[in-house]
């Protein structure tokens, strides 16, 4: 990914506060070029490891519980976050929802993390890293 790119993705330097607080406003933080905000993306990684990475355990036999719920959990925090943070109108924040519940809804962790980690790849996560780094470094 260019400098340019990640320069898009990222709130500008001067605008933002530094360090801890930077990474939490870049979870919410709406931007143009992001289809899903990166909490959305921490959100769907994080419910289908709880809901379907001890799967084996109950082998299977938890399967028709955790697919409902996991949609349902995916669906209401990716529309909340959306809506509230995101900016997202209803249809768009309704879609985006829909296809959360879903990838959460699966019954195999990979699904999930895939597109969780997709959605965090996509929105910059490497140029904040890169930007923490920098900024921790020139105080010293």
């Amino acid at each position: 990914m260019s400098t340019t790119t990640q320069q898009e993705l990222l709130p500008p330097a001067s605008e933002g506060p530094t360090g801890a607080a930077s990474w939490l406003h870049w979870l919410t933080d709406p931007l143009p070029r992001r289809f899903m905000l990166p909490a959305t993306g921490l959100l769907i990684m994080g419910l289908d490891w709880l809901f379907f990475s001890e799967e084996a355990a109950s082998l299977g036999f938890a399967i028709p519980f955790t697919v409902p719920i996991g949609f349902l959990a995916g669906f209401l925090g990716t529309y909340h976050l959306q809506r509230k943070y995101g900016l997202d109108n209803r249809p768009a924040a309704w879609l985006k929802s829909l296809l959360a519940g879903i990838l959460v809804g699966i019954p195999f962790p990979l699904a999930g993390t895939l597109a969780g980690a997709w959605i965090l790849t996509t929105s910059g996560l490497i140029g904040l890293k890169d930007r923490l780094w920098r900024e921790r470094f020139s105080r010293r």
